[in-house]
């Protein structure tokens, strides 16, 4: 089962421009990279990374918070 209603995952997708999760997670299923978000609480910077990105550098807060968004919708 797939979570589609994490409160960061809902911001990245918004923050691509788009109103609904599920059309953002099909849209970028099959990427070589993908969008993904910091998951530190007083962040939310963004940057395309690698589908599996649990820990990738946040380049604002400087911490190993990145989340792919396909590892948060729990797809990978």
């Amino acid at each position: 089962m797939f979570n589609l209603s994490h409160p960061k995952l809902v911001t990245l997708a918004a923050s691509e421009g788009y109103a609904d999760v599920a059309d953002f997670l099909e849209d970028h299923a099959q990427g070589s990279t993908v969008p993904a978000i910091c998951m530190a609480p007083d962040c939310d910077h963004t940057a395309d990374l690698e589908p599996d990105q649990r820990a990738g550098f946040c380049e604002v807060c400087g911490r190993p918070t990145m989340k792919s968004g396909l590892v948060i919708a729990g797809m990978i």
